[in-house]
């Protein structure tokens, strides 16, 4: 993935940490860009009959693989999915940021 995109997704979650999201916390911020930022990345591959699918679908595609990938149980998650949904439209729009470099 892209350097400007990776720290761009990294400074969105330092401020949604500063904001009081505690998902976005220091000690798990690099596990959460980097999973986030491949699995938005991968949708298409892994869903090649959606066609053009929804922004919305996609976030919720985002915020499942990043629940799966931090949560010992994901089950159990319960109210805490606010602040991954959260931590998934940050990284979403570093990721489609038209600023970005290929």
């Amino acid at each position: 993935m892209p350097e400007p995109t990776r720290a761009a997704a990294l400074a969105a979650l330092a401020e949604l940490w500063e904001q009081g999201c505690p998902i976005a916390a220091p000690d798990g911020r690099d596990r959460l860009v980097d999973v986030g930022l491949r699995r938005w990345h991968s949708f298409h591959r892994r869903h090649p009959r959606n066609g053009q699918p929804s922004r919305e679908a996609m976030i919720r595609d985002l915020v499942r693989g990043l629940v799966e990938a931090v949560e010992p149980e994901p089950r159990l998650v319960g109210r805490l999915v606010k602040d991954y949904e959260c931590v998934a439209e940050a990284i979403a729009a570093t990721a489609d940021s038209p600023t970005r470099k290929p």
